[in-house]
């Protein structure tokens, strides 16, 4: 899935990119409404919109005009991001197809919860949706260490791909049989990106020679953001 996030102020542009990603859904920064049309009249595979409707410079009202008056965008899922509240508008918005608000001020977190709710309540966003996976560029060297509980060497091991929801890694010294298996738990693992350092728990939901495939289990919200740039950084080049 892909969404067009129209925002006047770019920090918030790029927070709530982050925060798609978080549910597996591409976001694409624009910051007007004449940059919006331009790309939805030169592409079709976009399946929803965050705007601001505040902002005179986004012009976020015309542009869900637009939409609606043109044929190939009407299904696409609009959250509008607002200070308005009342209940006239709250029924102009539902008549105009919107599905849901992100009330102002913005704030990271509350953002995220009130995204996972509207996406939850969007008929074709399925639940079990998959995470937009990135692969190290071939001198990056991405790698990860961890330990098992009960087992005292290091592991370590090449990253193949990352998303928000695992790793995959090639390992430069797999143990012995039946030491990594689907379901172990791992209390960190620990990689770099960029110049950060993230520790994030998680399960082995796949091992097969060398390959081990991680699902991650529990994350800080300054490993997720750091986690959301990277990738959103890869997939906006």
């Amino acid at each position: 899935m892909k969404f067009l996030v129209v925002e006047s102020l770019k920090s918030v542009r790029d927070s709530l990119c982050y925060i798609l990603l978080s549910f597996g859904i591409k976001g694409i920064p624009i910051k007007n409404y004449k940059s919006a049309k331009e790309y939805f009249d030169n592409n079709q595979d976009i399946t929803g919109l965050i705007v601001d409707i505040d902002n005179k410079d986004v012009e976020g009202i015309k542009l869900i005009e637009y939409l609606r008056g043109n044929t190939p965008t009407k299904d696409i899922k609009i959250i509008v991001h607002t200070v308005q509240s009342n209940k006239d508008f709250v029924i102009k918005m539902i008549e105009s197809g919107v599905v849901g608000y992100l009330l102002k001020p913005f704030e990271e977190e509350q953002a995220y919860r009130k995204l996972k709710g509207i996406l939850s309540k969007v008929s074709n966003h399925h639940k079990d949706r998959k995470h937009i996976r990135v692969k190290p560029e071939a001198d990056e060297l991405l790698r990860l260490h961890f330990r098992l509980p009960g087992y005292e060497k290091l592991l370590s091991g090449k990253i193949l791909d990352i998303s928000m929801g695992g790793v995959a890694a090639e390992l430069f010294n797999p143990p012995e049989d039946n030491i990594l298996m689907p379901g172990t738990f791992i209390p960190a693992i620990t990689f770099v990106l960029g110049t950060r350092q993230l520790s994030p728990s998680g399960d082995i939901v796949l091992q097969k020679g060398n390959f081990l495939a991680i699902k991650f289990k529990n994350m800080t919200s300054k490993d997720k953001n750091n986690l959301a740039r990277f990738i959103f950084k890869r997939i906006s080049q």
